[in-house]
């Protein structure tokens, strides 16, 4: 497992969104020209999808960027208008991964808004 895909795994380990339950998307984070992630949701959870997962859209940035947003120091949508991160397929599927990227949104099982 490459150290970024490790580290994607341990961020996105017991994340969840109610708001997203009954959801099933996929996302291709592209790191470099060798280095590509897919992450998921699946009904509210996050995490790493299987080999060979298809993705309904791509997000394309450095590393250190990437990390940004996924620690919440950067707003997705914010980054791909400056920018810094690129974004081809479904706009609206990489909207719902800025829960999975926002520390403050997080729930647990169960819980609702």
């Amino acid at each position: 497992m490459s150290q970024a895909r490790k580290l994607i795994n341990e961020l996105a380990a017991g994340r969840y969104d109610a708001r997203l339950r009954g959801i099933r998307k996929a996302c291709a984070v592209q790191l470099s020209d060798d280095e590509r992630v897919v992450v998921e949701i699946a009904d509210g959870s996050f995490g790493i999808a299987p080999e060979g997962a298809s993705e309904d859209c791509q997000l394309s940035c450095s590393l250190d960027d990437f990390l940004r947003i996924f620690r919440g120091e950067q707003n997705l949508i914010t980054a791909i208008m400056q920018g810094r991160v690129g974004v081809r397929g479904d706009l609206g599927v990489a909207q719902m991964f800025q829960s999975v990227f926002s520390p403050g949104d997080q729930q647990t099982p169960g819980t609702t808004r």
